[in-house]
């Protein structure tokens, strides 16, 4: 079987907070006994690499942008600047100006220590301590993994990069040249590249960077590019109370708005698919209320919270490419979602999927009114008919399914009693419930790990496992059923109408900073332009 391998690429901080909890699921599920055959081929996203000292390493396939400061507690040459590839500079001759140690909170101190049974029985509370979404990473990266913006402080208020032109700007530089070399020495070591996965943060000056790098991945490589264009949970300045402050907030809050819409204008054109995602229910302008998922308690102000949300969408999602006994690619992903020229799909999460201990899947499908999953995208609503969508479902134990037939009197009378596996019962399930619609499911054994430090925001009624059960869960919860997926239809008509109603309220005279980085009236008219035509893919052509 060829690895098929996927080089992903984080651009923002409220991304690389995904990306931490993202790479914490996928080391932290790792089986190092070699007692347990894994589902997923971790090959596709690791590479496998030597330190100096003959040490083999497994890491990442990742590379990240940053801001200058943003690390704290994590090297800038990643954590193992030992590992050498025959075309890089040996460590040990290079001069190295680091800041004074950041202060490590007891996780961290913990996982340095390498006693991992200690970190596996023990709770830890880390809300008040994670200031930066190093403050809760387990893996250590490859030295060329983390490429620093060093033009610009992470958190200054005097100088904020928050302009995607800004963003172009730093990519056209020095810093855009070392980062596509660092991709051209990761793609020549892949056999046989399935393609690029880029998650940025589409508000501020990281889109302009990330834009920028899609644009050469599209001209370097043909390979299938998915992008998830990524709006944080909560900005502090829509907090403020005084008339000055909140001025200043509804410009950044315009600000930001022109930022998405460029990004998403760009993206119809360069990425193979992309999909916007965001736990606030608005999205354009403000995040908005944060999304309501049943069984769980997060707060949306706090990053380590709401990322920890998207990181399970993005690993569920992505077992679809990674499963060994599956043979999507990401090519085939994208096709199957993307006609008509309908490159944005929406994404969905039901975080833990879960119904009673003592009770059937057969029987909670039977009996609930709800929808099975809650809209990750901003300002979209998903539709029940007339769609493309591809389900992952995860970690539901085959003895759920169905009672045994001498128990079964009341279930043998629904036609779902007649599914033999997970796969037909959801299958039919769709097919009941989605009108002329086009669904593709996968189902994974495992379930989704919530092991430290996964943020504890999952109600105590759920056991170990992440079923409900009658009394107050007692130990750590280890592991939960979820379902994710990813949908387009005729629905994202609307999601896009609403983006460019909002963003061309806005005057171009009042983005002093955006003309000053040389976007110019006229291109910006075009794009907005562009924008409204990008919708008209989204009317009435829909055939299965």
């Amino acid at each position: 079987m060829s690895t098929r391998e996927i080089l992903t690429l984080q651009f923002g901080h409220y991304s690389n907070y995904v990306g931490a909890h993202f790479w914490n699921i996928q080391e932290l599920s790792f089986d190092y006994t070699g007692t347990v055959k894994s589902e997923v081929n971790h090959d596709v996203l690791y590479r496998e690499g030597q330190t100096s000292n003959g040490e083999t390493t497994f890491t990442p396939r990742l590379l990240i942008a940053d801001l200058k400061g943003s690390l704290k507690t994590l090297p800038a040459h990643g954590g193992l600047e030992n590992e050498l590839s025959t075309d890089e500079v040996p460590w040990n001759s290079v001069e190295k100006i680091e800041d004074p140690p950041a202060y490590k909170n007891v996780y961290l101190t913990d996982i340095e220590s390498e006693n991992t049974s200690n970190i596996e029985n023990k709770k830890y509370i880390l809300e008040q301590d994670v200031k930066t979404w190093t403050d809760y990473l387990y893996p250590r990266f490859h030295p060329r993994t983390i490429n620093i913006v060093k033009e610009y402080q992470h958190g200054s208020e005097q100088e904020s990069f928050d302009v995607g032109c800004t963003g172009r700007l730093i990519w056209k530089s020095d810093y855009g040249e070392t980062f596509s070399d660092n991709i051209r020495k990761y793609v020549e070591e892949c056999d046989s590249m399935q393609g690029f996965q880029v998650n940025f943060d589409c508000c501020d000056g990281f889109s302009g960077l990330a834009l920028g790098c899609i644009e050469h991945l599209v001209d370097e490589y043909t390979k299938s590019i998915v992008a998830h264009p990524i709006i944080p949970s909560y900005f502090k300045d829509n907090d403020h109370t005084s008339q000055e402050d909140r001025d200043k907030s509804t410009l950044k809050d315009s600000m930001r708005l022109v930022n998405i819409a460029l990004s998403i204008e760009e993206l119809s054109h360069n990425a193979t698919l992309f999909v916007p995602l965001c736990t606030g229910e608005k999205g354009w302008r403000k995040p908005g209320a944060g999304r309501t998922f049943e069984h769980l308690n997060y707060k949306p102000e706090l990053y380590y919270h709401s990322s920890a949300i998207l990181a399970s969408a993005l690993d569920t999602l992505s077992q679809k490419y990674r499963h060994r006994s599956n043979f999507y690619s990401v090519s085939d992903v994208c096709a199957d979602l993307t006609g008509y020229g309908r490159k944005m799909a929406a994404a969905s999460l039901g975080i833990p999927f879960s119904f009673h201990e003592s009770e059937y899947l057969i029987d909670h499908l039977n009996r609930t009114t709800q929808p099975i999953y809650t809209s990750l995208t901003p300002s979209c609503k998903i539709a029940t008919d007339k769609i493309f969508q591809l389900i992952t479902v995860r970690g539901i134990p085959e003895h759920y399914l169905k009672a045994p037939l001498k128990e079964a009197k009341e279930q043998m009378n629904l036609p779902a009693y007649r599914c033999r596996d997970i796969k037909e019962m959801f299958e039919l399930y769709f097919q009941a419930n989605n009108f002329l619609s086009a669904t593709n499911i996968t189902v994974c054994e495992k379930p989704l790990e919530v092991k430290t430090p996964f943020p504890n925001i999952f109600s105590e009624q759920l056991n170990k496992h992440g079923l409900l059960h009658n009394d107050i869960r007692s130990e750590n919860m280890q592991s939960c059923a979820v379902i994710s997926g990813y949908h387009n239809g005729n629905f994202m008509a609307d999601m896009i109408e609403k983006l460019h109603r909002e963003v061309s309220r806005i005057k171009f005279s009042k983005l002093h900073k955006f003309e000053e980085e040389g976007l110019e009236l006229i291109d910006y008219q075009e794009s907005l332009n562009k924008l409204a035509e990008f919708k008209d893919n989204y009317e009435d052509n829909f055939e299965l």
